[in-house]
C-alpha cells in the first residue's frame, strides 16, 4: 500500500509555502565558454531557451533537435482558495528551431488554489511527453486512485493515465493502483492521515510495442501492453538511511515539511541508527545495453537516491546509490547516465539548496558532477540532445518555469 499522503508534486507545495523557490536565470548564455567550463569545472554555459512555463515537468528531444516539454498547468482558474479543482490548463510546449510555443492545450490539470498572495501554484497534470507518429503521447500525473479521480469531475478522467494528445487512453495507471495496490507487500505501517491507494505516474519509456511507467506514488514500475493491459513489472523497496538526529543529520524545518508531504517518515529507528524511507521512482530510460534504468527519490534525503538496472524478465538490481533526490534520468551518446537532482536539501531560511547534474560512467559507475553554477532550482525534467547538449526544466513550481540548455 502506498503511503504517500499527497501527490509527489506536493513536496513542491510544502517547499513553496515556506520560502521562495526561484533562482531565476537571466535569459541568454552564461559568460563562460564551453572550453572554459571544462577547464575550470566550476562554470557552465547555460542558456534560457523558454520561460514563463506553467509547472514544467518532463522533456523529450527528437532526432531533429525539436524539444517537447510537458506542462502540468495551473489547475482551474477561479478555484476557491484552499480547494482542489481540475481544469484543462495542461499543455505541451514545443521548441523547433526559432519557433516555440504551446502546440497542445486543454490537457487535465489538478491543483489546490493558493491561500496566500503570490504563493506559487503547484499542479498535477502532464508529467512527460514524446512525439508519436503525427501526434503526441502524454503521461498525466495525479495523486490518488480512481475514487479520488471520480470525485473531481469529468475533466479529471484522464489524470493518472498515459494518453494521446487527441484523448485516447493508452493505459490507466490510477486504475492499476486502485485494483492491485502493488506495494502493499512492503508492509508500510497504517497512517490515518493518508490514503493507501496513491498513483502518480512520473515518467515513461517505450518497451517494444508497449510502455513502462515509473509510478512515483505507487513505488512501482507498471507495464502497459496491447489493449491497455497493465502489469506490475517491479516494486521498489524502501531505502534505509541515517535517521534524523544529531547536529549533522537533523533535517531543517523545510526538509521535514517537504519530506512529510512526499514520504511521511516513520518514527521507528532501527538499532543500527537507520530509518526507512519510500523509494518514489522517478526517471526511467532504456539504455544502449537494452536494460532499463530507473531512478528513485529516496525520501529526498541526502544520499538516499538509487538508480536501478532492470533487464526485462529479471529482478531489478541497484546500479548506483548514494545520490540525492534524483528527479530524472537521461543518457549521453557514450551511454553514460545523466542524473538530475531536484535539490541538495532545504535550509531553515531562504530557498532550497541548488540541484545538481551528475554523469555516471556506465562501465565504472564513477560519478562526476557537471557544473551548473548553482543555477538549478527545483529542477524536474531532463533530456540530452543530438549533440549531447543537456536540457533541464528549472523553477518547476508555478508559472515562472524555464527550459534551460547546458553545454560543457
Amino acid at each position: 500500500m502506498s503511503r504517500i499522503r499527497r501527490s509527489w508534486s506536493g513536496a513542491f507545495v510544502a517547499a513553496a509555502a515556506v520560502g521562495t523557490l526561484t533562482a531565476t536565470l537571466v535569459p541568454g548564455p552564461a559568460q563562460a565558454s564551453p572550453k572554459e567550463a571544462k577547464a575550470t569545472a566550476a562554470t557552465a554555459n547555460i542558456e534560457v531557451i523558454a520561460s514563463k512555463l506553467n509547472n514544467p515537468r518532463g522533456i523529450s528531444v527528437q532526432d531533429d533537435g525539436t524539444i517537447l516539454v510537458a506542462e502540468s498547468g495551473v489547475g482551474k482558474p477561479g478555484c476557491a482558495p484552499g480547494t482542489k479543482c481540475v481544469g484543462l490548463t495542461g499543455s505541451i510546449y514545443r521548441v523547433k528551431g526559432s519557433e516555440q510555443g504551446r502546440v497542445v492545450t486543454g490537457l487535465p490539470s489538478s491543483a489546490v488554489a493558493p491561500t496566500k498572495p503570490y504563493e506559487p501554484i503547484s499542479a498535477a497534470g502532464p508529467n512527460d511527453v514524446e512525439a508519436s507518429g503525427s501526434g503526441y503521447l502524454v503521461l498525466n500525473g495525479f495523486g490518488g486512485g480512481t475514487d479520488d479521480r471520480d470525485k473531481l469531475g469529468k475533466d479529471a478522467a484522464k489524470l493518472g493515465t498515459l494518453q494521446t494528445a487527441s484523448g485516447w487512453v493508452v493505459g490507466d495507471l490510477a486504475k492499476h493502483e486502485t485494483l492491485l495496490d502493488p506495494d502493499w507487500i512492503l508492509g508500510h505501517a497504517p497512517n490515518p492521515e493518508e490514503a493507501s491507494i496513491h498513483s502518480n505516474p512520473w515518467r515513461f519509456a517505450r518497451n517494444g510495442r508497449g510502455f513502462l511507467v515509473a509510478d512515483a506514488g505507487g513505488n512501482d514500475l507498471v507495464g502497459i501492453g496491447f489493449g491497455g493491459k497493465t502489469t506490475t513489472e517491479a516494486i521498489f523497496p524502501d531505502n534505509e538511511i541515517p535517521a534524523p538526529g544529531g547536529a549533522a543529520a537533523a533535517p531543517s524545518a523545510k526538509e521535514k515539511k517537504a519530506l512529510n508531504s512526499l514520504v511521511p517518515q516513520t518514527t521507528k529507528i532501527a538499532a543500527d541508527g537507520t530509518v526507512k524511507v519510500q523509494s518514489v521512482p522517478s526517471g526511467i530510460l532504456k539504455g544502449q545495453d537494452g536494460a532499463f534504468y530507473v531512478a528513485d527519490m529516496g525520501g529526498l534525503r541526502p544520499g538516499g537516491s538509487r538508480i536501478w538496472r532492470i533487464v526485462p524478465g529479471h529482478r531489478a538490481e541497484v546500479f548506483a546509490s548514494g545520490l540525492t533526490a534524483v528527479s530524472d534520468l537521461a543518457q549521453d551518446s557514450d551511454g553514460n547516465l545523466i542524473a538530475l537532482t531536484l535539490t541538495g536539501g532545504f535550509q531553515q531560511q531562504g530557498p532550497p539548496l541548488p540541484g545538481k547534474l551528475n554523469r555516471i560512467d556506465i562501465k565504472t559507475k564513477a560519478v562526476t558532477e557537471i557544473p551548473t553554477d548553482g543555477k538549478l532550482s527545483m529542477a524536474t525534467g531532463l533530456a540530452v540532445g543530438p549533440d549531447d547538449e543537456i536540457y533541464v526544466t528549472n523553477n518547476s513550481v508555478g508559472t515562472e518555469g524555464q527550459l534551460i540548455k547546458i553545454t560543457e
